[in-house]
């Protein structure tokens, strides 16, 4: 099992049919009030979000920014709220927290919007059709980097980067970005680690090597990505 796990961030984005979210509604000032009141957000702007989960379209009105806000569970916990957006056909929320958070938020969310009608008298926000999750997770584990190769991988790399000479003190520290294509698929970008849908493992910013703290992005809520860390770990100690 990882130790010292701290969950930095779960994402979820909720993503609605063309039209199920209507945005004009949405972007008046009393409904904007209303969010931001909600959740005690300190920023509430109507602004183009910045992207998260693929493109944001340019579009008027161009989309709601709520930033840092904060909801408290049932079990009386703050859980700080960093972000709210509200996209063309997109709504994604982010806490600072476990992914199970943003099921109450969103359930909170949705009780204010249902008594909202645009004035064709539809729902102001439909149900959503998908619903994408994102997270990032660091823990130390016992295992070096370098285990994710082979021996033999381990041996070229080692000596490749000065790591075989005793005499310096030199470690090798790769990233893994893993991501899925169709064998057709024309690559926009063979490195992004900033691509919700990939893998990410590397040593946490701001340690030490020889610390073994990690950080882990992936495209799945909290608890699952805690479940594929333990798997990770079992592998790599097997």
């Amino acid at each position: 099992m990882p130790e010292k796990v701290k969950v930095l961030t779960s994402r979820r984005a909720f993503e609605f049919q063309p039209d199920d979210l209507r945005l004009s509604l949405l972007s008046i000032k009393p409904v904007q009030e209303q969010i931001q009141k909600l959740f005690q957000f300190q920023v509430a702007l109507m602004a183009t979000p910045m992207q998260t989960f693929g493109e944001v379209p340019p579009i008027y009105p161009p989309g709601l920014v709520f930033d840092m806000g904060v909801w408290l569970s049932p079990e009386q916990q703050l859980i700080p709220i960093r972000f709210l957006h509200f996209e063309q056909n997109r709504i994604v929320i982010d806490v600072a927290g476990p992914s199970t958070a943003l099921i109450g938020i969103f359930e909170q969310l949705q009780h204010f919007l249902s008594q909202l009608r645009a004035p064709d008298g539809t729902p102001a926000v439909g149900k959503p059709e998908r619903v994408l999750d994102y997270s990032e997770i660091t823990a130390h584990f016992p295992f070096l980097l370098k285990d994710f190769f082979a021996s033999p991988l381990r041996k070229l790399f080692s000596s490749l980067t000065g790591e075989s000479d005793q005499s310096k003190d030199l470690v090798i520290v790769p990233t893994f970005v893993v991501q899925s294509h169709t064998g057709n698929q024309i690559l926009s970008s063979a490195y992004n680690p900033k691509e919700p849908r990939a893998f990410t493992f590397a040593l946490r910013e701001g340690t030490q090597p020889a610390e073994r703290i990690y950080f882990s992005g992936a495209p799945l809520d909290s608890e699952a990505h805690l479940s594929y860390l333990n798997q990770l770990e079992e592998v790599l100690s097997s």
